[in-house]
């Protein structure tokens, strides 16, 4: 026990050893003063690292320099070396500032203030987009276009303009009039340059308008709705509102297509489950061209609508726009990733996207006209109408990340990143050779916008369109009833290939005529040499025409990717009825490109630079309708008759001056005349009208002509008609 205080005296001299640093340190260099330091009551400042001498640190010099201004040295910023933030303490230090400006050891300094930052989530005072399902869907998971994310990167369509080619576009609707373009716009139907649609007895001519708040409303209006591309211009072409020709068609394809990026167009042939139809020559032509000189040369972007005859079991190969080459075509699922009843399937489907169901399911809600019975918004926007605008407005966020995207190009980002959704049977989902998953239903599967817009930002151009063509096989073979198949093959080799540079599969067209006294009962395969199938030409109940097939078209993309050579087999039968002979002819072209992107690109943040366009000859656009050219006319006859009798008057007055002026030389200046009569003859050489207006027979003249140019006048006005097929004449 005595030695217990010595015990415990080591023990307290221990402990004052191990804890003294620490005492010492936080003594001379407190690490956690107690001042409050925020924002307007400290400076961050950076010490030159050269004024530090032997035995002394950058820490110790930030004490010092604090404690001459006045401050407390809260420690180094983060990890920059050098950098320190001095904070006020309990009383203010006055004029720190230019206490810093004159310190020799400050390189630089800065007071602190609050930095405004917001979260990169994207919020929307809209009072219906929480309704706006298809853009986010909260019920759900999944079931939505996911977009969010590419709006919080702010890709909005900032740069591109899409026009809805319809019945109109309300543009004076709060929701479209800050995104409309009048550059990109025009009425085909009256032929002048505002599409806004006309009323009408039905009420509803409130389509195009639909369709354009779907991509592209205005956010944070507090007017109804957002739209996919809420950044983009809108254009309003009107051409359905009124009787539509092949010409009027293949002027709104190609009309003002340098502003014009993006043609929505959500109408085509009638889907009546009996209808063959499609654009004619000159529509065909307009297609062809757009995707060739539209855009400075990178191509027009084409976005149709598969159908609605789904209940009439119709099919989008028996429509020439949903099955062209140049178009994209877009079906339709139901908010539970269904095909709903009314969406046709076809083997040239390329996506689907999100639309109405049956009547318990949610529609589309979007802007709407106010016309008539309209209010500007609507949460009844159906069919494949309503999904063909929202890829339009895919599109439109692709090509603000990547202008430069061809039409080929949309066409294969979309065949990589389209999603299979729906793995029902029913379904009918087959992997071709080249490993895509296509379904006759939904194609190349859903639409995603996430997974397009990263695509395109590293997307490398495909290179040009070529194509093979068969030699046309006529044949005049009887059609056998099924199971028994009339087929034809024809092998493609790769000596064949190799001239025209083939490699790999796009889409791959067969045309045939066939006489048959029921078209329903004809049903026509195409087999690629890798074996993938595709039912091109599907039976339809309601088609009774009775003359079959006269060089349509047929098309399919399930075998994109695949390799070009190979077997081709065309399977023909009929179901149903007796065989019956017929006449075909068939021929059948392969359109391909030697490259295919891999899946690691996906989710990557650089995007490539673009090459310049082709400097394409602006469009010549007449600025005047035709009112204002009859207006016009009119105006000119008027000034033609008026400078014809300026004219004539002009000459009568010289021929009286001419007789005058012969009457005053040979009578002369009389000694004994009247000044006056001196002046009036020296008015008559100087000038010869004013001269004349002392005349009073040439006042009697003058008054008769302005009598007669007033008849004249009236006389016009009253027969304008006359008086126009005068001057045309």
């Amino acid at each position: 026990m005595a030695s217990s205080p010595q015990m415990c005296l080591s023990l307290y001299h221990l402990l004052l050893l191990t804890i003294s640093p620490l005492r010492s340190h936080s003594f001379f260099f407190p690490s956690q003063p107690s001042s409050p330091c925020g924002p307007g009551r400290s400076w961050a400042v950076r010490l030159d690292a050269g004024s530090v001498t032997a035995g002394r640190s950058l820490e110790r010099l930030a004490h010092s320099v604090a404690e001459e201004v006045g401050l407390e040295n809260h420690g180094q910023i983060g990890q920059l070396e050098g950098h320190y933030l001095l904070c006020q303490g309990a009383e203010d230090s006055a004029d720190v500032d230019s206490a810093l400006d004159r310190n020799p050891h400050v390189l630089w300094h800065s007071q602190e203030h609050i930095l405004r930052r917001s979260k990169r989530s994207v919020t929307f005072n809209d009072p219906k987009y929480p309704s706006q399902w298809h853009l986010h869907n909260d019920v759900k998971q999944g079931m939505d276009i996911n977009v969010s994310g590419v709006w919080e990167r702010n890709i909005t369509g900032v740069g591109i303009t899409v026009v809805v080619v319809d019945d109109g576009l309300q543009h004076t609707l709060a929701d479209i009039q800050p995104n409309y373009s009048p550059e990109g716009s025009y009425d085909l139907n009256s032929n002048d340059p505002d599409p806004m649609p006309h009323p009408d007895s039905h009420s509803d001519n409130h389509h195009g308008t639909r369709c354009a708040g779907e991509i592209a409303a205005v956010s944070n209006n507090r007017f109804c709705t957002v739209g996919v591309a809420y950044g983009a211009k809108v254009a309003g072409i009107r051409v359905l509102d009124g009787p539509l020709t092949d010409s009027m068609e293949a002027v709104a394809f190609n009309k003002h297509y340098q502003v014009n990026d993006v043609y929505s167009c959500s109408w085509g042939p009638d889907d009546d489950g009996r209808t063959v139809d499609g654009p004619h020559p000159l529509g065909k032509a307009a297609l062809q061209h757009g995707v060739i000189a539209g855009r400075r040369g990178f191509g027009s972007i084409f976005v149709v609508a598969s159908g609605n005859g789904g209940q009439y079991e119709d099919n989008c190969n028996y429509d020439g726009y949903a099955n062209s080459i140049y178009t994209v075509t877009i079906g339709a699922v139901d908010e539970n990733g269904k095909r709903p009843f009314y969406a046709e399937e076809c083997a040239s489907m390329l996506a689907v996207t999100f639309s109405s169901g049956s009547r318990q399911l949610r529609s589309i809600v979007t802007s709407d006209w106010s016309l008539q019975s309209g209010t500007g918004c609507t949460d009844g926007h159906t069919g494949t109408s309503a999904a063909a605008p929202l890829a339009a407005g895919m599109v439109a966020l692709m090509l603000q990340v990547r202008p430069c995207l061809s039409w080929r190009d949309v066409q294969h980002i979309i065949t990589y990143t389209a999603t299979q959704h729906d793995a029902d049977a029913q379904a009918d989902w087959g992997i071709n050779g080249a490993g895509f998953h296509h379904s006759h239903k939904y194609g190349f599967g859903l639409l995603n916008a996430w997974r397009l817009v990263n695509a395109a930002k590293v997307w490398e151009s495909v290179p040009f369109l070529v194509s093979y063509q068969s030699p046309v096989l006529k044949t005049n073979e009887g059609i056998p009833e099924y199971p028994k198949t009339l087929t034809h093959t024809w092998n493609v080799s790769l000596s064949e290939l190799r001239q025209s540079g083939m490699q790999t599969l796009e889409h791959v067209s067969v045309t045939v005529t066939v006489v048959h006294p029921r078209r329903a009962s004809v049903e026509i395969r195409l087999v690629c040499p890798s074996g993938m199938s595709s039912l091109i030409g599907a039976r339809r109940p309601l088609d009774v025409d009775t003359t079959g097939f006269t060089d349509w078209t047929f098309s399919t993309v399930r075998c994109w990717g695949e390799r070009a050579e190979g077997q081709y087999k065309r399977v023909i039968c009929v179901i149903g009825v007796d065989p019956v002979s017929f006449a075909i002819l068939n021929q059948f072209s392969v359109n391909t490109f030697p490259y295919a992107m891999g899946g690691q690109y996906l989710d990557r943040s650089f995007a490539l630079p673009c090459p310049p366009g082709i400097d394409v000859p602006p469009e010549i656009v007449s600025p005047f309708t035709s009112s204002s050219l009859k207006s016009l006319l009119l105006l000119g006859c008027f000034a033609l008759f008026w400078s014809l009798y300026y004219t004539l008057e002009v000459t009568l007055t010289h021929w009286d001056w001419r007789g005058c002026s012969t009457t005053g030389r040979d009578r002369g200046f009389q000694a004994g005349s009247t000044g006056l009569e001196d002046i009036h003859n020296i008015l008559w050489f100087s000038n010869p009208r004013a001269a004349l207006s002392h005349d009073p027979l040439h006042q009697t003249h003058l008054q008769l002509r302005v009598v007669l140019l007033l008849d004249f006048i009236l006389h016009l006005a009253a027969h304008p008609i006359r008086w126009t097929l005068v001057c045309h004449g």
